[in-house]
């Protein structure tokens, strides 16, 4: 009878050992980002073989977020920190670098010319080379799931020639007007024009609010974009004085397709 119990204990501590080492066993990468939109880039490739944390949580300003102690031991357990030139990353890279010496920092766009413009997420070309960037610091960091990266970026990278397609196909519009320059990239892509009324940072003055009323006027600009990240009182009088159609869309989502989509149709 003894031994029974015994064989049962034996079996019971060893199925226990099993247990603890699972997380060990299966392996993940742990990587950090400042802003979503670069998650939904990042998990499109890694898939489930990676953690993405997020520097500025969702409804927060890169502009204004100050970081926190969650994000600072999300930072601690990274092999990698992708940055991508908000004021959030200039602020505190030090002092992530700082908190963890050996983590990798990789800037989201290396393989674009730097511009003083961040939203290079919102770029259906431009995201081809921040997948890029991605699938190589992927391969790099765990490179026996090779196969299994380079199939998502395959996927990846034929979803956004399809985007590129719809646009060049359905945007009719020449120009369009939006409160923050969230959507700069986007347009340069499809050869139309953002006329942002923020004016370097700060609210527009009533004189060049008169001047983009005229702007708009003469160009028969139809559609004004809301960011629910930014005031949009001025971009509802400009709207409601030529007589345009509002289009609630936040650069921010997690997935840069979709928001790239919804400007797509926002501008047929």
């Amino acid at each position: 009878m003894s031994v029974k119990k015994s064989g049962k204990l034996k079996i019971k501590s060893e199925k226990f050992l099993l247990f603890l080492l699972l997380p060990v066993l299966s392996f993940a990468l742990n990587i950090s980002v400042t802003v979503l939109p670069q998650k939904g880039v990042v998990k499109a490739i890694a898939g489930k073989k990676a953690n993405v944390y997020i520097m500025v949580p969702p409804g927060s300003s890169p502009a204004t977020y100050s970081i926190g102690f969650k994000e600072l031991k999300n930072i601690k357990k990274s092999d990698i920190y992708f940055t991508i030139g908000v004021p959030f990353d200039k602020k505190y890279l030090s002092k992530i670098k700082e908190v963890n010496p050996d983590i990798k920092v990789v800037y989201f766009g290396k393989y674009l010319n730097k511009n003083s413009n961040p939203h290079i997420w919102l770029s259906p070309a431009k995201l081809q080379l921040q997948a890029k960037v991605v699938l190589d610091e992927l391969i790099k960091a765990d490179p026996e799931n090779k196969k299994f990266y380079l199939n998502n970026y395959v996927k990846f990278i034929d979803s956004l020639a399809s985007l590129e397609k719809e646009g060049f196909l359905n945007i009719k519009q020449k120009s369009f007007i939006t409160f923050h320059p969230a959507f700069y990239h986007f347009a340069e892509d499809f050869h139309i024009k953002e006329i942002a009324l923020e004016k370097e940072g700060k609210e527009p003055s009533f004189s060049y609010l008169n001047k983009i009323l005229k702007i708009a006027k003469e160009n028969s600009i139809k559609t004004v974009i809301i960011s629910p990240e930014f005031p949009k009182k001025y971009a509802e009088i400009i709207a409601q004085k030529i007589g345009a159609k509002t289009y609630v869309i936040s650069p921010l989502n997690e997935d840069p397709r979709i928001t790239i989509k919804k400007l797509i149709k926002a501008l047929k």
